[in-house]
């Protein structure tokens, strides 16, 4: 009589754990463990991962966004700032992160890339290794020099001096969208003595512009609209197919070079580890969708100088992919085919 109390008492206490999602218990997902219940996500603190340092647009970026994605996905989102390996730490990080949702990392093309197609990186990673979920802003690199500079008078007259000097040339890192520039602006100008000085960052390249370390430094709209302002640096051109509204009397290079298509563009959105339920994916993308076309937030960005683009979901795995494509034109003249 008493062992039946007791085996009936484990009974309902068990069920109770399991309600309450204190055990193990629940659907099993195939691969040995237990299905989120989806519909319930997130009930905890999210983690996300920006692979820059602190006060930089990047940052800057997700920080605003920060608030209001908070309201759509209800629950508290603390940003850990985690530079260095040109993104890859924050991205190995996300990586071994398990995919149940709660770990996210801004993604930033084309500069993720490098991670696996530089053979020297060694890394088993490619991009079926992490889940696309939106990209937020789409910036436009710029040629930037010391505002009191009379070396580079203009855009021609920078390519000139370059052909007989060695120039300083300040980019954000191996792989990244600025060194890509270089790259692309060397191949199509075969006599240009560019010197390429790997920085960190924005922050880095502008310090030791005005410090004058180096002779030039690329880098987005966003991260040069202050000192633009400022009139610390001038910008003799932007890399995109129309100018841009943030610096309207700042020429493109396929303006002033007619012949030439050289663009720049570096595209910052955000990407979840491979694994994720499909039902999480998709309630990131529904609230990435509403966040980013928030009003208050669009407005906050503009005045930051920050160009949103949003694309979404599927849309955005389709354009991750194919601007992988465009990357590998740039496989040999960066040695990674040998």
């Amino acid at each position: 009589m008493m062992w039946s109390k007791l085996k009936k008492l484990g009974a309902v206490t068990l069920a109770a754990l399991c309600m309450a999602g204190l055990t193990g218990c629940g659907k099993s997902n195939g691969g040995g463990g237990v299905k989120q219940n989806t519909a319930k996500f997130p009930t905890r603190q999210i983690k996300m991962l920006v692979p820059w340092n602190a006060g930089g647009s990047a940052d800057i970026a997700v920080r605003t966004l920060q608030p209001y994605l908070e309201k759509e996905m209800g629950t508290k989102i603390t940003v850990v700032n985690m530079p260095g390996a040109n993104g890859w730490i924050a991205w190995n990080e996300l990586l071994k992160a398990k995919p149940d949702g709660y770990t996210i990392a801004q993604m930033n093309l084309p500069t993720v890339y490098a991670g696996w197609m530089d053979p020297q990186q060694k890394r088993n990673a490619s991009l079926d290794s992490f889940m696309f979920v939106a990209n937020e802003v789409t910036d436009t690199d710029c040629l930037v020099v010391k505002a009191n500079d009379d070396r580079f008078k203009d855009l021609k007259g920078f390519l000139e001096y370059a052909k007989t000097h060695e120039i300083l040339s300040g980019d954000n890192g191996v792989g990244t969208n600025t060194h890509l520039l270089e790259v692309n602006l060397t191949n199509n100008f075969k006599d240009l003595k560019l010197k390429q000085v790997h920085q960190t960052g924005w922050a880095n390249n502008y310090s030791a512009l005005l410090g004058g370390h180096i002779d030039v430094s690329w880098g987005g709209v966003g991260n040069v609209l202050q000192g633009y302002k400022d009139r610390e640096v001038r910008v003799l051109c932007t890399f995109a197919d129309k100018r841009s509204s943030l610096m309207p009397d700042v020429p493109t290079f396929n303006e002033l070079m007619p012949g030439y298509n050289i663009t720049s563009p570096s595209d910052r959105g955000f990407a979840l580890p491979k694994g994720v339920d499909p039902a999480i994916y998709k309630r990131w993308v529904e609230a990435m969708d509403k966040a980013i076309h928030n009003e208050e937030f669009q407005k906050k960005m503009a005045a930051l100088g920050q160009n949103i683009n949003y694309i979404g979901g599927d849309e955005y795995t389709a354009y991750a992919k194919k601007e992988e494509g465009n990357m590998k034109k740039f496989a040999d003249v960066l040695g990674w085919n040998k």
